[in-house]
């Protein structure tokens, strides 16, 4: 992997692992995880997919096939991951930095939204478009957002940072920063501290050994 792809890959990884064991040898954690945790390996190989195909316009001739190669390869692997595991999040899905997947179990998420960093989904969860209506499109995630299981986010919406969508919650609405939605149909409370001690191993984004010693205001 080049720096440009270690830098979300090992992000992803960093929500799993924290310190734990990263700084004894990154890549030996790397492929301890994907041997051992079917949700980084789905996000991982994703993540691969993702970069080779935004690599293809890049080039022309021969680099270009071997994107072209390589992203078929990444992208193959992908669907079987699928099939196999149940996790429907296209590599063309706009997904931040520290993308943790809770649960092993079905999650769909449609390639339209757009996920910001440090955010947890759990099994279960519908991320999808609406194409009716006022609120006809996909919704944008922002960043430490957690999600419970078996909750439903469609349209076009916003779901503001540090929101935490309780499980079986149904959202079509715009959600403000700091809040918890519960029920359906959705509720919002207002919580400052609304995802505290539910998204762990957070990262920041100024340098490429990511670390969880603070959070930095996107």
């Amino acid at each position: 992997m080049n720096d440009e792809l270690k830098d979300i890959v090992y992000a992803d990884l960093f929500r799993y692992t924290g310190n734990t064991r990263r700084y004894k040898n990154i890549f030996a954690c790397y492929l301890e995880e994907r041997l051992s945790s079917p949700e980084f390996t789905y996000i991982s190989t994703m993540r691969h997919a993702r970069y080779y195909y935004d690599q293809i316009n890049k080039y022309d001739g021969i680099k270009k096939k071997i994107n072209q190669f390589l992203f078929n390869i990444w992208n193959f692997r992908l669907e079987q991951l699928s099939r196999k595991y149940h996790f429907q999040i296209p590599y063309d899905t706009n997904i931040g930095k520290g993308f943790y997947l809770a649960h092993f179990g079905r999650v769909i998420i449609h390639p339209k939204s757009v996920i910001g960093h440090n955010v947890n989904v759990s099994t279960g969860v519908v991320i999808g478009t609406q194409f009716r209506g006022k609120r006809k499109g996909s919704p944008h995630i922002g960043n430490y957002v957690w999600i419970g299981a078996n909750a439903i986010i469609v349209g076009n919406i916003n779901i503001g940072n540090n929101v935490l969508i309780a499980p079986g919650a149904y959202v079509n609405f715009d959600v403000p920063d700091g809040s918890i939605v519960i029920g359906n149909p959705g509720l919002i409370r207002r919580s400052p501290g609304a995802t505290l001690n539910y998204i762990n191993n957070t990262i920041l984004f100024d340098e490429y050994n990511v670390s969880s010693n603070g959070v930095k205001k996107w």
